[in-house]
């Protein structure tokens, strides 16, 4: 299970997430890491989609957390570069949401993964290049049935911390 530490921070809450490896059975409350069997796609309306997505590299704070109550959403890596993975778990209610739930993984830039419809997150962000593409696949009609927290707007303070030496 990732490390996280809690603390105050002045007048807010600081919060720090410490990324581990991505392994299926420690993404398993969040989604599926895709392997040789099936894994479901979910959605209540609408049909899937799929885009090039370039994401940036990870940030050392985390601003906003997201959340599709509708779909799972799907992310293949594409060349090969690793990604830094953030969620919490569905159950995580949007009022009194609580940050010390956010956990955060490293995928080896060949396993392709799924959030689970519910999952909070934010989107994979590159771990040693300025950007990495991915093949996002989510429904039509996601902007609907997003949920968005912005963490200043509540006074807390999400850190990122990655010891790429200890994956």
């Amino acid at each position: 299970m990732p490390k996280m530490t809690t603390q105050p921070a002045g007048t807010g809450r600081h919060v720090t997430v410490h990324a581990t490896r991505l392994t299926a059975e420690a993404f398993q409350p969040y989604g599926r890491v895709i392997s040789t069997a099936r894994a479901d796609l979910t959605r209540k309306d609408g049909d899937f989609t799929a885009r090039l997505h370039v994401s940036h590299r990870v940030p050392a704070v985390i601003e906003n957390i997201n959340r599709h109550m509708d779909h799972s959403q799907l992310f293949i890596p594409l060349g090969g570069a690793p990604v830094v993975i953030v969620v919490a778990p569905p159950d995580q209610p949007m009022d009194g949401f609580d940050p010390s739930t956010i956990v955060a993984f490293v995928a080896d830039g060949t396993q392709a993964f799924t959030f689970d419809a519910g999952t909070w997150h934010i989107e994979p962000r590159a771990l040693v290049s300025d950007t990495c593409n991915l093949i996002n696949v989510q429904t039509r009609g996601y902007e609907r049935h997003t949920e968005l927290i912005r963490f200043a707007e509540h006074h807390v303070n999400v850190a990122l911390t990655i010891d790429v030496a200890g994956l």
